[in-house]
């Protein structure tokens, strides 16, 4: 198994806070370390899903390349068929890859300088998932368009978007804001733009009395793909009016709306001591919680020829605590995988909403539209080559009763909800060690674990 694709920083180890950029820092002094973390997130989402393999497979939901094979290995169903939910038309595929302590060791070495204090005391485990989706935003196509990908995932809504579809999320905060504006960058062969960074703090409630709830800080990149040529932003001399600079800033975002690609790249990466380094820590030093850790790379983007929209995301986590680790293994992929079809149904709401100014129940409004449409026709919405291969696998069609598979890992152990670091994953109910939870929690939260590659 080769670690060529992994870097220092997209690492379950995460950054201290002393390793990120001064908050005062201008868009210049930012790009070079935007450029790195690029340099490492976007070979290492290829590995999941490559882009070659996407682009010329019949079915690339289901076929992902056996280039990533070699370091993913799929999860669920032999059959390929996925993992179905009402909310969604397209399967969720999952797939899992487990780097072994003697490749962080290597990382860390070569990293030199900025991880050579990381401890390496174990191994990372990453799931990932991908669904490809319709570009629609027709009712009842249980999907959604590009415009409704972009504007809940890009740019700076992305935290707010999760923690409105998420259930568990009970608090997300900006702590820290950079101003990233003009920033553009090359990385294997395509030009991004419209950074956005930030940290965040997000806090999770995991379920039962007995469980705190989890704070996980983490450093959020969000790009987006553009075409190349031009700049992203200029600025004005400065004898120029204040009028001319604004309207010189409207047409640079004009200019760079006009050059974005239907591609959007979400870093995130733990910041391992933020709660007792970092000024602008509220929710990590809340009473009665844990931090945990978690450290993701996502991928949304239309398919070359087809138009679908490819979703991949791969997360390591820690959820600190009483949690095992075996038990977090095996709870993360269902979780991530459900993300899919709340994200689904948060947005097919929030069409609802829009489309619907009179107010009216869901029911009553879907009702009065399906008259219409039994008045006037329409046509379904088109099926994605997903789909198709959903229909060869034998996957049950829209409308039939939704049954998991024999062969596939049950993910009941975690609640039904939402999860970016797979926080959650405790149910009410289940046996745990004797110590009980209560005993087991308070000590964790005094006494955290530490993450794996933690700083001496």
């Amino acid at each position: 198994m080769s670690d060529d694709d992994l870097g220092p920083l997209i690492r379950l180890w995460g950054l201290t806070t002393a390793e990120l950029p001064d908050p005062s820092d201008t868009p210049d002094k930012l790009a070079p370390f935007l450029i790195s973390i690029l340099q490492e997130a976007v070979p290492f989402i290829d590995s999941a899903a490559p882009k070659s393999a996407s682009s010329a497979s019949a079915h690339p939901a289901v076929d992902p390349g056996a280039a990533a094979s070699r370091l993913w290995k799929p999860k669920g169903p032999s059959s390929g068929a996925g993992k179905r939910y009402p909310e969604s038309a397209a399967a969720v595929h999952l797939s899992e890859r487990t780097v072994r302590p003697a490749e962080l060791e290597r990382v860390a070495r070569r990293s030199g300088g900025r991880s050579g204090h990381r401890r390496v005391t174990s191994g990372e485990t990453w799931a990932c998932r991908r669904s490809v989706h319709a570009d629609t935003a027709a009712p009842g196509a249980r999907s959604a368009s590009w415009a409704e990908f972009r504007d809940a995932m890009g740019g700076e809504r992305h935290a707010e978007s999760e923690a409105a579809f998420a259930p568990t999320v009970v608090a997300s905060r900006p702590a820290i804001v950079w101003d990233c504006g003009g920033v553009e960058a090359v990385e294997a062969g395509d030009t991004w733009g419209r950074f956005a960074l930030r940290v965040e703090e997000i806090k999770h409630r995991v379920g039962g009395p007995l469980v705190k709830d989890r704070v996980f800080p983490v450093l959020q990149m969000v790009c987006s793909a553009m075409e190349s040529g031009g700049s992203g932003s200029s600025s004005s001399e400065e004898s120029e009016e204040r009028t001319q600079q604004q309207q010189q800033q409207l047409d640079d975002a004009a200019a760079v709306s006009r050059r974005e690609k239907p591609e959007l790249l979400i870093v995130s990466i733990a910041v391992s001591d933020f709660a007792t380094a970092a000024p602008q820590a509220e929710l990590s030093r809340s009473k009665g919680v844990v931090v945990g850790a978690y450290t993701s790379v996502e991928r949304i983007r239309k398919l070359p020829g087809s138009g679908d929209i490819e979703w991949v995301m791969a997360t390591a986590s820690n959820a600190r605590g009483a949690l095992p680790a075996w038990v977090q293994a095996l709870a993360v992929p269902g979780q991530i995988a459900r993300d899919v079809p709340l994200f689904l149904g948060w947005v097919a709401k929030e069409r609802q909403r829009a489309s619907d100014p009179a107010g009216r129940p869901p029911a009553e409004a879907e009702e009065g539209k399906g008259k219409a449409a039994a008045a006037g026709g329409t046509e379904a919405p088109p099926a994605t080559s997903e789909e198709t291969a959903a229909k060869d696998a034998g996957a049950p069609a829209e409308g039939e009763p939704l049954s998991p598979a024999k062969d596939e890992p049950s993910d009941e152990l975690a609640p039904a909800s939402s999860t970016l670091a797979g926080e959650a994953l405790e149910s009410p109910g289940t046996e745990w060690p004797a110590s009980g939870h209560d005993k087991t929690e308070e000590a964790a939260s005094e006494n955290p674990a530490p993450v794996l590659g933690e700083p001496k």
